[in-house]
């Protein structure tokens, strides 16, 4: 059970597969309706049911009731049409949080048959309606892990014999039908003067990955908390791209490829992503390894990437590319100013015809201004100064390029610290470069920040290592990217990502309150993030953008969009999550830490 808007398409496609040759293997029969994985739904994951053929899908209709509450409430009782990212369609059948956690409180024997007779009652109307009873883990009835102090004991007499009561009385009671799922998608509401199976979409883009249950059950559980998800998903990207180029090499026979397939979507199971015991967590560290030398001894030491060396973007009507894979050799020479390079006190200003950048060595190089000439004169992203914003909750210094740990009941972390830069020049396979390096120090360790400004190319490449023997329990954020608001079209602003469909989603924001990285409770650090499987996030306007490409088996980051109107303008920013709290992670994780992205610019077709 794999989490579908965290993982690729190709993985995607990959699962579902084996899951098709399961069911036949096990039953000659392919499921007609589908429940999606933990509830956690995007609107690219849809092709692949579509491409299945199947008849359904089985979503939640709480969270996607709350963020579109233009919804008829009658839509819950009745078979939907959800759409995806390429307009394909699929009936929904909604599954509902609060009636499972209802059913599992009857079961546990915290509320009584009437009660729960009560609440069923309660959704009996003047016309036939169809409601879910239960949609949610069934081994957890007569079982405890023991993972929690507070885990409700077992019912006496039996949590299934009490489930079997509360079904004899639902037949017996005049009130209700049981009927299976399938049977429902044939029940047109015709009954209801109300448009139905409009397709609809569930995801906006203040949470365009819902999930099940309450706001603190979201996400970024299972990519960057646990105890060390984020690590553990990078060996899986690591992974899958060896798969890839092994797939493509034909070193292994037919049946070798499908083992290893199927071995890399068990390793991309949720539940080792959330509450692990030592000893599983210690065995699947094992069978990283062992996968990992396996591929290593068959393929060499060399990662594959899917993408080829350039990867082209076009989405929204704006169009560049992200070159990888650089090859780059560097003079052993520091530069301390010539062409291209001017040190100040306080900046280092390198510029390209391609690239105009500015660094604030009084604040850990981070970026004050980035412009790419060629395609717009003014700066896309920078630092937005203290008084920019009228609003006092604004009234810092919001800066490109920098991190942060913040740490519960203790002062944060920052990389916002003078360094001394070094400048080198060198040349790539793709021409010239000029390099920035600096050391930051922090009360945990060291930081090193590297910058590669291209002569040829409308792109940065920027690689962060955190030198830190242990990272502190803590939200710990890197990669910020804040949009200068002069530079951008506010109406138009939209980002645009993978979330485990082949093609990018795009999120208008204009309009909207987003901030995915607010705190959804006391002890969960964050509330909502991107998948970006495929390693690309696009932040723009009609006009002008900027790709960011991150790789994800080094750190696989969760990227975070907040963005609000506020006067003058507006506030954007794209955020990196190299770690969140939740009640899953409860401990240090060991360093060091490297996160790598590149920055390219975009523009409009034909301009």
């Amino acid at each position: 059970q794999l989490i579908a808007p965290l993982v690729p398409a190709q993985v995607n496609k990959w699962n579902l597969e084996i899951g098709v040759d399961t069911y036949r293997n096990l039953i000659n029969k392919i499921p007609e309706v589908w429940f999606i994985n933990e509830q956690a739904y995007s609107r690219g994951i849809v092709e692949h049911y579509s491409n299945l053929g199947v008849k359904g899908i089985i979503m939640e209709w709480n969270n996607p009731k709350t963020l579109h509450p233009e919804w008829n409430s009658e839509y819950r009782y009745y078979p939907q049409t959800v759409i995806g990212n390429n307009n394909e369609t699929i009936p929904v059948l909604w599954n509902d949080s609060i009636s499972f956690q209802k059913f599992q409180r009857y079961a546990h024997n915290d509320i009584s048959l009437k009660e729960m007779l009560q609440f069923l009652g309660g959704h009996v109307g003047s016309n036939e309606r169809f409601f879910c009873l239960y949609g949610n883990d069934a081994e957890i009835f007569d079982f405890r892990p023991g993972r929690f102090k507070a885990e409700p004991r077992l019912a006496q007499g039996g949590e299934w014999s009490r489930i079997r009561d509360l079904y004899h009385r639902i037949r017996d009671d005049h009130r209700f039908d049981l009927v299976l799922p399938a049977d429902v998608l044939g029940s047109a509401p015709d009954i209801l003067d109300l448009p139905s199976r409009i397709p609809l979409s569930l995801e906006t883009p203040t949470h365009p990955i819902p999930v099940k249950k309450q706001p603190k059950y979201n996400v970024t559980r299972w990519q960057v908390t646990g105890r060390n998800s984020a690590w553990l998903n990078a060996q899986c990207f690591a992974i899958y791209r060896k798969i890839y180029a092994a797939r493509k090499k034909e070193v292994f026979s037919e049946k070798g490829l499908q083992e290893l397939k199927r071995h890399l979507c068990f390793l991309w199971s949720s539940d080792f992503r959330t509450h692990l015991v030592q000893e599983r967590w210690t065995s699947l560290r094992k069978q990283i390894l062992k996968t990992q030398k396996k591929l290593k001894h068959t393929i060499g030491d060399r990662e594959e990437r899917i993408q080829s060396t350039e990867i082209p973007i076009d989405i929204n009507g704006l169009f560049g590319a992200v070159v990888l894979g650089v090859r780059r050799r560097k003079s052993r020479k520091k530069y301390y100013a010539g062409e291209g390079i001017d040190i100040g006190e306080r900046f280092t200003q390198i510029i390209t015809p391609s690239v105009d950048i500015v660094l604030n060595h009084q604040r850990g190089l981070a970026i004050e201004s980035l412009a790419f000439p060629g395609m717009q004169p003014e700066p896309l992203i920078g630092t937005i100064k203290h008084g920019y914003f009228e609003e006092i909750s604004l009234s810092a210094d919001w800066y490109s390029a920098s991190s942060v740990l913040q740490r519960p009941g203790k002062s944060q972390i920052t990389d916002l610290e003078k360094t001394d830069p070094t400048i080198r020049r060198g040349t790539s396979s793709k021409g010239p470069w000029i390099g920035c390096v600096g050391t930051i120090m922090t009360e945990i360790g060291s930081i090193d920040k590297e910058y590669i400004v291209y002569q040829d190319i409308p792109q940065i490449d920027i690689k962060v290592t955190f030198h830190w023997k242990k990272v502190p329990l803590g939200s710990f954020r890197s990669g910020f990217i804040t949009l200068l608001p002069n530079a951008f079209d506010q109406s138009s602003l939209f980002y645009a990502t993978h979330n485990g469909g082949y093609g990018m989603e795009v999120f208008k924001m204009n309009n909207c309150v987003i901030d995915h990285g607010t705190p959804s409770s006391s002890v969960v650090t964050a509330s909502s993030g991107l998948g970006a499987t495929e390693g690309i996030v696009v932040v723009g306007d009609q006009m002008k953008g900027i790709a960011v490409y991150f790789d994800q088996a080094v750190h696989a980051a969760m990227p975070m969009v907040s963005f609000r109107s506020a006067d003058p303008s507006f506030f954007a920013r794209l955020i990196y999550s190299l770690g969140e709290v939740d009640e899953s992670r409860t401990q240090e994780i060991l360093g060091a830490v490297k996160f790598v992205c590149s920055l390219a610019g975009l523009k409009r077709s034909g301009i």
